[in-house]
């Protein structure tokens, strides 16, 4: 094997153990309805605080009609509120209600939890050379999504 196919493949699999640890907190105090989609439809309304539709097609991975379902759940399960701009009728304005909140704020607590756990015994310089280079890397020049 390559070098860098060495390095992709302990990248995917840094990921891949990040992402089962992220789930397996959200399972212990997050709702069961909340999946891992509308977990991260809530985190990034959470983000933007008030947002469209488009906003969030932006960021995540989805058609636009799994888009729609998911945000149709997630108002129907009183998560998110819906609102129409006053001045453009298309537009219709996301936001999260209370328990919303609540649940994307406790996810993103969820997340620091773990990013403090797999960091804890790195320096404060070793922590701040990798974030610029996350930064780098997710620079929208560099990765396209």
């Amino acid at each position: 094997m390559q070098h860098f196919e060495l390095e992709a493949s302990l990248l995917d699999h840094a990921l891949t153990k990040y992402l089962k640890a992220t789930k397996q907190i959200d399972e212990e105090n997050i709702p069961k309805n909340v999946t891992n989609v509308k977990g991260f439809i809530l985190r990034i309304i959470y983000r933007h605080q008030s947002c469209t539709v488009k906003n969030i097609l932006q960021e995540v991975s989805l058609s636009p009609s799994a888009t729609t379902t998911a945000l149709n759940h997630l108002e129907d399960e009183g998560l998110i509120i819906r609102s129409r701009n006053n001045n453009d009728r298309r537009t219709v304005w996301i936001e999260l209600s209370e328990s919303g909140k609540q649940i994307a704020k406790q996810m993103i607590d969820n997340r620091q939890l773990l990013v403090n756990q797999l960091f804890n015994h790195l320096s404060e310089e070793d922590k701040k050379t990798f974030f610029e280079l996350i930064e780098k890397m997710m620079d929208e020049h560099t990765l396209k999504a």
